[in-house]
């Protein structure tokens, strides 16, 4: 599939250079956040826990929803990958399409993989969370000493970027690409300057196909499948691996069945209309469930908790949220007509080692 790019508005050079500079402070700043909740939840675990999986990681769905270019910009773990290529001992070693694509699928199936121990021990545990990310980020930067730019890990193995692709086709804004002084071409079609990029764009090898399959049509049941089930502690969740995975798969294999006959009877024309359709009913499903968690409304057993206001709010809260979440996601990824716009916007073409 060919590339398409957003219209780029000409600012002036001032107007640029400043929102860059704006734009690097707040990097620099999350960057230091990341080290400060690692720091957490190796000496205060408790704490920790509630920064990350309570406050942060309930954050990121909406943030990929309406700015995947911010995020982008200032994902801590993306900021270290590329480490090596701003201080200049980066091998820059280029992928083809295939090796990419089998990058992503190993971030799928990671992603997949990873999400239902967090009932087992995560949640609960800050210190084994913490060692989570260090071996994430040493990977992140391994990718970076490894491969070219974005290449390896932004684009590559990270098993957020295929979350990315599903929530962002519609986002409000494009911002300047920090990342990217100039553009080597390192993956096309690059996600960051793509117009309206989905899991279906360019997706012409078998392993984006079945990333299709698995983010599209999957994620759904499987959201709602990680939210039927409580957390565990100690050997209680070992003994209940069975359901802390199984749950999450049945409720995969009913939504990607349901993908595969939409897909099938209403045909190549309507496939942005059910790209979105289930990617506005995964987020949806995220805060359907979370956000009662989060303020003490939910009856499962979870140490999702943020802080507890059942007790203050009116009963009819949930419902509220529930309701207002729904129609909000539903009308931005799905009934409103989204406007041409990438994640961020692209530099200028890089002139040096580029064929």
């Amino acid at each position: 599939m060919k590339e398409t790019y957003a219209p780029q508005v000409v600012l002036p050079a001032v107007k640029v250079s400043s929102a860059l500079f704006y734009m690097k402070i707040l990097q620099a700043l999350f960057w230091i956040i990341g080290i400060t909740i690692l720091l957490f939840m190796l000496f205060l675990p408790s704490v920790g826990v509630t920064l990350f999986w309570n406050i942060l990681i309930p954050v990121a769905p909406a943030l990929l929803v309406l700015g995947t270019g911010l995020w982008r910009n200032v994902c801590p773990l993306g900021t270290t990958s590329l480490l090596p290529d701003r201080f200049g001992f980066s091998r820059s070693i280029k992928l083809s399409v295939q090796q990419r694509s089998i990058l992503n699928l190993v971030g799928v199936i990671l992603l997949m993989a990873v999400i239902p121990l967090r009932h087992v021990v995560f949640n609960t545990d800050g210190q084994a969370t913490a060692v989570l990310i260090i071996i994430t980020a040493a990977v992140a930067m391994g990718f970076g000493f490894l491969f070219e730019r974005k290449t390896g890990w932004c684009s590559g193995l990270c098993p957020v970027h295929p979350v990315e692709k599903l929530y962002g086709s519609g986002v409000a804004f494009s911002l300047p690409n920090v990342h990217c002084s100039s553009c080597v071409r390192c993956t096309e079609p690059c996600a960051d300057s793509t117009v309206n990029i989905t899991p279906t764009t360019g997706a012409t090898t078998t392993p984006a196909k079945i990333i299709e399959f698995l983010m599209v049509g999957a994620f759904p049941g499987y959201v709602w499948g990680w939210f039927q089930v409580p957390d565990f502690r100690g050997a209680v969740g070992w003994e209940n691996i069975l359901t802390v995975y199984s749950l999450p798969f049945v409720g995969a294999i009913v939504t990607c069945s349901a993908y595969a006959l939409l897909k099938k009877g209403l045909g190549k024309r309507q496939e942005g209309l059910v790209v979105s359709l289930f990617a506005a009913s995964a987020v949806s499903c995220y805060y359907w469930f979370r956000l009662p968690q989060l303020l003490g409304f939910s009856s499962l057993d979870s140490n999702g908790v943020l802080m507890n206001v059942s007790n203050f709010l009116p009963v009819w809260t949930p419902v509220l949220l529930n309701a207002v979440t729904t129609v909000f996601f539903f009308w931005w990824m799905v009934i409103r007509k989204k406007p041409m716009r990438s994640w961020s916007k692209r530099p200028q073409f890089s002139t040096v080692g580029v064929s």
